[in-house]
């Protein structure tokens, strides 16, 4: 009977010890969710935008054909996986000592995710221009900078990468800037530059990919563990 109860108590300590844990884990996040909440009741108050719109699927909203879009969709999670692979390796890395590698894949997870919301939320196509009065060429101007102050920050860890295949993404995605920029965008123009883009983005996951995988080979290494950028 004691023996039980030990057994039971000891569970019961387990279950507190791991449900605080889990509840300072969880507390950012949720707190950003219930801010995205908060923002979603204000933004529909504001413009007359009924809640149901922000969370249905577009094509149950306006009964069109689901594959209307699908390739935007495509975009938008390669541009995730991304993200998502930098930033976990670069935790990973800046826990483990190699900070300046982890910092270039740190700001690399941050660009891209800046890329991701605004291909997602059409940020400088209509929410920032038609809402906010702020011109779709102020958008191409801090992608710029912000990509001229990633290259030379960052330049002595970009140069021992593959970084060719970084500089084709770029290239690609620069070609598709000009696209908007230049054609006007019915017909074959929106497949010239959304294909730009989308090579684009292939690369740049191809490259953020190797780059963190050739990262995290390194850290497992014996021995290694420490700044070695």
């Amino acid at each position: 009977m004691r023996l039980t109860e030990l057994i039971s108590r000891d569970f019961f300590n387990q279950i507190l010890d791991q449900l605080k844990g889990s509840l300072r884990l969880l507390m950012i996040p949720y707190l950003i969710v219930v801010v995205a909440l908060f923002s979603v009741w204000i933004i529909s108050r504001q413009y007359s935008i009924l809640i149901d719109n922000f969370f249905r699927e577009p094509a149950a909203i306006l009964k069109f054909n689901p594959f209307l879009g699908v390739m935007s969709n495509v975009g938008v999670l390669l541009w995730t996986f991304s993200a998502a692979i930098c930033l976990f390796v670069a935790v990973l890395l800046i826990k483990n000592g190699s900070k300046k590698i982890g910092l270039y894949l740190l700001y690399s997870a941050a660009l891209t995710f800046v890329l991701l919301v605004d291909d997602f939320c059409l940020l400088h196509e209509h929410i920032f221009p038609q809402y906010l009065n702020v011109p779709e060429k102020v958008f191409y101007l801090a992608y710029i900078l912000a990509m001229l102050f990633f290259f030379i920050i960052f330049a002595r860890i970009i140069l021992r990468t593959d970084y060719i295949i970084l500089l084709i993404a770029c290239a690609f995605l620069a070609l598709s800037i000009v696209s908007d920029l230049v054609l006007r965008q019915t017909g074959i123009a929106v497949l010239v530059e959304d294909g730009f883009k989308l090579f684009g983005i292939v690369t740049w996951l191809i490259y953020f990919s190797r780059t963190c995988y050739q990262q995290t080979v390194i850290l497992l290494q014996p021995g290694v563990g420490t700044e070695s950028d």
